[in-house]
């Protein structure tokens, strides 16, 4: 994990985009995060302690003080058949600041318990952020993680991503596999993913949410994608595919 961590670093800064002069953050990221009704206690503890263990890395530390502006912003939004904002946007610079928002995902109380599937609405609501985002960033990128496919709102979820791409936002998928839904998946690549450089991350099972979100999460803020999906196993050393990486908008 560090040599490859070492490497996205290094990546990031020698094939990072061209970046306005009016930019003030490398990129503003939205986590919308699945809480639905197949979410129970246990997966929702699985879920939230990968997170705020992705972000209060060292890894995640040195890719964000390595970018062009030194500066990422984050906001985390969950959603069901209703959304809620846990974190409003956060100005990100060192590990402090990151720590600070693991130690409050960690203390944050579940929104509510819905039962149904609304990813539509998770997009939109983690698009409408970005009119309130307090610094200017060079990229705009919703993450969407969850279990299932569609089964509540009015607007269907493939409209709402594209809603988003036109505001130039890239929204990106990590499904989460399960005998319920074994082809989350390719719903996700049909309906959810979008944009320029976007990817999906699948986790089978939520017991590999954590590795496959890290991941994720890394070249979210690197700006980079995949060749290939990455998927991770419950065993988390089994890796599907070959990991390369590509820069943002690479055919």
């Amino acid at each position: 994990m560090r040599s490859i961590c070492a490497v996205l670093a290094l990546i990031a800064t020698l094939v990072a985009p061209a970046h306005g002069a009016h930019a003030q953050a490398d990129v503003a990221l939205v986590l919308a995060v699945d809480v639905s009704g197949s979410v129970n206690d246990a997966r929702f503890a699985l879920q939230r302690e990968g997170i705020a263990d992705a972000l209060d890395s060292a890894a995640c530390a040195a890719l964000v003080s390595g970018g062009p502006r030194g500066t990422i912003e984050i906001a985390v939004v969950e959603w069901a058949e209703e959304q809620a904002v846990i974190l409003p946007w956060t100005a990100v610079r060192g590990r402090e600041d990151l720590a600070a928002i693991a130690l409050r995902l960690r203390h944050a109380d579940r929104a509510w318990v819905h039962t149904r599937t609304d990813p539509g609405g998770g997009i939109a609501r983690a698009a409408a952020l970005f009119d309130d985002a307090p610094l200017v960033p060079d990229r705009k990128v919703i993450d969407v993680s969850g279990d299932g496919a569609q089964n509540a709102g009015e607007v269907p979820t493939s409209v709402a991503r594209d809603i988003a791409v036109a505001q130039d936002v890239t929204v990106n998928g990590l499904p989460i596999t399960s005998g319920e839904e074994p082809q989350v998946d390719d719903w996700y690549r049909a309906n959810v993913v979008g944009g320029v450089g976007s990817f999906v991350v699948v986790a089978d099972g939520f017991d590999a949410f954590a590795d496959a979100f890290h991941r994720k999460l890394l070249l979210e803020v690197a700006g980079l994608r995949p060749t290939q999906t990455l998927a991770y196993r419950r065993a988390p050393a089994a890796i599907r595919t070959t990991f390369s990486v590509w820069q943002v908008g690479q055919p």
